[in-house]
């Protein structure tokens, strides 16, 4: 990957360059839409802007993956449970019950059903062909496999369709979030190579509120859900630095620079 342009930008000026179509917000799995956009997804809804979020994976494995934990609940109960909790978080952000998606793919398996999971992903851009912004996850950055892969796939069906959307990358799963969570699910990136970057940070303080209780609406992942839990599924210091930042932060795509002229 190129490396990124020095400076981080903190102003919100990005938004007047956006048209009036659609944001489409693409998460991994059920919870990743709070964490890394929870609080601009807000602002953006209280600007009246209309903001879709779509769900690549199921979310059925949280318990047994990371916690070892494979009934009560099982995945089949997960599965169910965690996409009432994304329905609800999406409520307290201020999105509509038609506003979220779930494209349902195995959790943790998603490298096991690229080629579907991108024909879903040509549907849904096909039904958003005036998309203005697109948030996804990182392709390179995130070292979660099911992350990575929908950031990388996401992209590939932009280019595929000739879409140029503002494309806002951002980064759950990097190696504090993997060390904290004690688990690991990688597969290499397909390309570093990318064109250079610029890191945006995006004020939230006046959505965090919104945030904070759109996130603790995923019962299943902050609470002791289970009986025999004696961890949050997202670890204790995790939920706390989401529920203190009062930024987002995003990988936006910078234009190459401009040859110099010659006499």
């Amino acid at each position: 990957m190129t490396p990124p342009l020095l400076g981080t930008w903190t102003e919100w000026h990005l938004r007047a360059r956006r048209s009036r179509g659609a944001v489409l917000v693409f998460a991994p799995h059920p919870d990743d839409e709070v964490i890394a956009c929870g609080g601009t997804i807000a602002r953006l809804v209280s600007e009246g802007t209309r903001v879709r979020v779509v769900f690549a994976t199921d979310g059925a494995m949280s318990h047994s993956a990371v916690l070892g934990i494979h009934t009560d609940p099982s995945p089949a109960e997960l599965r169910s449970i965690r996409r009432q909790e994304a329905r609800a978080a999406a409520r307290a952000l201020g999105l509509p019950d038609d506003a979220v998606r779930f494209l349902d793919f195995p959790d943790t398996r998603l490298a096991d059903h690229l080629k579907e999971f991108r024909g879903r992903v040509l549907e849904v851009l096909d039904a958003h062909p005036g998309v203005a912004e697109v948030y996804l996850p990182h392709e390179v950055r995130e070292l979660n496999a099911d992350h990575r892969l929908t950031g990388e796939t996401v992209l590939g069906c932009l280019a595929e369709l000739g879409l140029a959307p503002t494309v806002y990358r951002y980064v759950v799963w990097d190696e504090r979030t993997e060390q904290e969570f004690a688990f690991v699910n990688r597969n290499p990136p397909s390309d570093g190579a990318g064109t250079a970057e610029r890191l945006v940070t995006v004020d939230i303080a006046e959505q965090l509120p919104l945030k904070r209780a759109a996130f603790r609406e995923h019962r299943t992942q902050v609470e002791l859900f289970a009986p025999g839990q004696t961890r949050p599924v997202v670890p204790q210091p995790f939920q706390e630095r989401v529920l203190a930042a009062a930024v987002e932060e995003f990988w936006i795509s910078e234009p190459a620079p401009a040859r110099p002229e010659t006499e």
